[in-house]
């Protein structure tokens, strides 16, 4: 297993480099209920079968590791850029349950938050967090407590830190949030400070953790494996909802900070952001994007994009843009990039909206079409 994880990650720097010019990175997930020439891998984070619920799941550090080494094991069978890894996280409420979020634990889904402030300028009198506040303390005892238990085998992606933009609103609630931006632009400025300084703290902590009890850190979340150095992963999903100036205003001062503290930014953004193609221009080191496929949509984020940064899809999240398939969606993605470099395709439903007329999936036709010989 050591050498073909080595040939993964030494594809997976050229992709980061942007010279994968044979073709492109890939890797197998959930790709639905029917199968062929392989079995649906189970999510650690999203399944709602077996025995424990996704709450049991996550609250619990052995059942949530025992799940992670499943789905890394089911994984392994396949073929594509795969690096096994285990990921500490929670969900979207780090950040916010340090700066007082109620946290919500669902019993099948991921945990929420309540909003924190009765209104806008209640930001002012928020304490500074430290980095085991709220929920986040959990997440680096996860960390410990992952690395302990095997080892330091696998290493350790970043827990889900959300972006400034996204933990903000959930911190004010997302209606006070925008009308704010607005109204009491300073408010919303001071609590994205907060919350930027925090974010860089705990990422740090969390890196420091994990290389003092000698395992790689992994600086992502998202796939592909990412080399640390490269930067560090951003969700930005608050940004489908305002303007590209609004998105200079608010957003790009706080993501040029982590750029800086990191080496650079891999953004995750879910919906339509396609519209924010001039505010992005204005990240420093912008190093990629993941993204939903049936969402952005993919053709003019290919066109734009295509052989500048690394550009990691999904099927995605859409309830009438959909594909017939899972070869459908990998031949449809291929037949509009100009250029494999950078391109890698997360061949996964798990956020897709899929029902008995999603086709089996036929593996040796995804390899062959991904450029697997």
């Amino acid at each position: 297993m050591d050498s073909q994880v080595e040939q993964s990650k030494d594809f997976l720097r050229q992709v980061w480099a942007l010279e994968n010019t044979q073709r492109p990175g890939f890797m197998i997930g959930y790709v639905g209920p029917r199968v062929k020439n392989g079995r649906p891998i189970p999510s650690a984070l999203f399944s709602t079968e077996g025995p424990d619920t996704v709450r049991d799941r996550i609250l619990d550090p052995a059942k949530f590791l025992r799940a992670q080494l499943d789905e890394i094991d089911a994984q392994m069978r396949l073929r594509g850029d795969f690096v096994p890894s285990l990921c500490p996280t929670l969900g979207l409420v780090g950040i916010p349950s340090a700066f007082g979020c109620e946290v919500i634990w669902w019993e099948n889904d991921l945990p929420a938050v309540r909003p924190a402030l009765s209104e806008p300028e209640a930001a002012f009198d928020l304490p500074t967090p430290s980095v085991r506040d709220g929920q986040l303390g959990r997440m680096l005892d996860y960390t410990r407590y992952f690395i302990e238990q095997t080892g330091g085998r696998y290493p350790i992606r970043m827990s889900d830190i959300q972006g400034p933009l996204d933990s903000a609103a959930l911190i004010m609630g997302h209606n006070d949030f925008l009308m704010a931006m607005y109204t009491q632009p300073e408010a919303v400025h001071h609590l994205l400070r907060k919350v930027t300084d925090l974010t860089i703290a705990f990422v740090q902590a969390q890196r420091e953790l994990t290389l003092s009890l000698g395992c790689e850190f992994i600086p992502s979340m998202f796939q592909p494996w990412m080399p640390d150095g490269w930067g560090v992963s951003i969700s930005n999903d608050e940004c489908v909802m305002i303007s590209a100036g609004m998105h200079d205003e608010f957003h790009v001062p706080y993501l040029n900070d982590l750029s800086e503290a990191f080496g650079g930014v891999y953004l995750h953004s879910c919906g339509r952001w396609t519209h924010q193609f001039p505010s992005l221009a204005k990240v420093h080191n912008l190093r990629g994007h993941e993204f939903g496929a049936s969402e952005a949509p993919f053709e003019p984020v290919l066109e734009h994009f295509g052989g500048k940064i690394v550009l990691a899809c999904r099927v995605g999240l859409h309830r009438d843009l959909k594909f017939a398939g899972m070869a459908d969606y990998v031949r449809r993605v291929r037949a509009a990039s100009r250029t494999t470099r950078g391109l890698f395709i997360n061949v996964d439903i798990t956020n897709g909206l899929i029902d008995d007329s999603w086709p089996e999936t036929d593996l040796e036709e995804v390899y062959g079409l991904c450029g697997e010989e």
